[in-house]
């Protein structure tokens, strides 16, 4: 079955994820899913030279910001029929569409990968060419698009509370990846009922590490198939694509993030390829590539990328 969720007061939350939040859709595993997400808070919306959606500034007047730092609009979440704790869910990105003309990203001090190197807040407005897949910068260079959803989660456990969108963690979240494009599929682990999915924090683009700690920030549309998997296990985010598996980490600290996607992709290899595990060790220096995924969201991001050319396997239904 084909569903379609739009983002609006009654289906967002904003600047925050809970295992108490109601879901506002409930779907069977297998299901398509089209959303829409929003960005930008009332600070970013007020000054912006282009026209602003109605149903953002609705959101902005009728619904709860989280008081947690944080300022993700998040659509959802979505209750998936059947789905457990210690489940996973397979989330397939099947299409991503740039859904505004116009975008945002911001410098200000104590932000950033140099937090101490700005005295002054800078907000930019960009322009989006979205047949071309552009975006014009304020000094008058053209930026290529090649969009994404920088957050992507299920609940966390309900032990963990009510926590702010900004920093990912083991249930997905703001992961802020790059690589979670289309044709891309993302596993999540799933810590609640019902799994409860939510999206938001569109990039129209962003480099690895996202350096002033925002990317090209704007409304966008995706297209996912949502899958419940009980045959898997996993305790981190992991994805793949037709030309890499992936494995994924976060923490404070960007040497820790290694030692888990490492960890991480040596069990996958090991449990998934049958790999001993000195033998995935060694190959992973062949042809593993870790990258930086991101050093601004408080738990820094570190993801391990290896080609699925030495395996003919696939982990999709």
């Amino acid at each position: 079955m084909k569903h379609f969720l739009e983002a609006n007061y009654k289906t967002v939350h904003w600047g925050f994820l809970s295992s108490e939040i109601d879901p506002v859709l409930q779907v069977s595993s297998g299901d398509e899913i089209e959303i829409t997400s929003v960005s930008g808070p009332p600070e970013v919306t007020r000054n912006s030279p282009f026209n602003v959606k109605e149903t953002l500034l609705e959101i902005h007047e009728k619904s709860i910001r989280g008081t947690l730092q944080g300022g993700h609009i998040c659509t959802g979440p979505i209750a998936v029929q059947g789905s457990k704790p210690g489940d996973v869910v397979e989330i397939e990105i099947l299409s991503i569409e740039l859904d505004s003309n116009w975008a945002y990203t911001g410098v200000a001090p104590l932000k950033g990968a140099l937090p101490d190197d700005f005295d002054t807040r800078q907000m930019s407005y960009l322009e989006i060419d979205r047949d071309r897949k552009i975006a014009k910068t304020p000094w008058n260079m053209e930026v290529d698009l090649d969009p994404f959803f920088g957050l992507i989660a299920t609940a966390p456990p309900m032990e963990w509370g009510k926590l702010s969108t900004v920093p990912p963690r083991q249930n997905g979240g703001n992961m802020d990846n790059k690589e979670l494009k289309v044709g891309t599929t993302l596993y999540l682990p799933v810590f609640e009922d019902g799994a409860m999915v939510s999206i938001g924090d569109g990039h129209g683009t962003q480099g690895d590490g996202e350096i002033c700690t925002a990317a090209v920030e704007m409304d966008m549309r995706g297209k996912f198939k949502i899958t419940n998997r009980t045959d898997m296990e996993i305790t981190w985010p992991i994805a793949e694509n037709n030309d890499f598996f992936m494995t994924m980490a976060f923490d404070p600290d960007l040497d820790e993030c290694v030692k888990v996607t490492t960890r991480e992709m040596i069990n996958f290899l090991s449990n998934f390829c049958g790999l001993t595990r000195p033998n995935a060790y060694t190959l992973l220096s062949y042809v593993g590539d870790l990258r930086i995924t991101q050093v601004v969201n408080g738990n820094k991001g570190v993801h391990l990328m290896i080609p699925k050319k030495y395996f003919h396997k696939t982990f999709k239904k």
